[in-house]
């Protein structure tokens, strides 16, 4: 759920974002100028944010191994010696 979370911030990031920039006049001329161009600066923040959301995933799962080499190195910690 966490990671649906992030998205919806990024997502909501972008929404003010735009809305800031299509503010601009300048921003609008050129979008109008040359829309391709202009669009290409969005698409470069989407490709951001599949970067960022594949850095989060990585380091949850080297969380989720760090937390599970704790739990093993605690439970052979605590057992008696045979």
């Amino acid at each position: 759920m966490s990671k649906l979370w992030d998205v919806m911030e990024m997502a909501l990031s972008d929404a003010g974002r735009a809305q800031v920039l299509m503010g601009d006049p300048r921003t609008r001329r050129a979008l109008r100028n040359d829309p391709e161009r202009t669009l290409q600066v969005f698409e470069l923040r989407a490709q951001e944010i599949r970067e960022s959301i594949g850095i989060r995933r990585a380091r949850g799962e080297r969380r989720d191994l760090a937390v599970v080499a704790a739990r093993r190195q605690a439970a052979a910690g605590t057992r008696l010696p045979a």
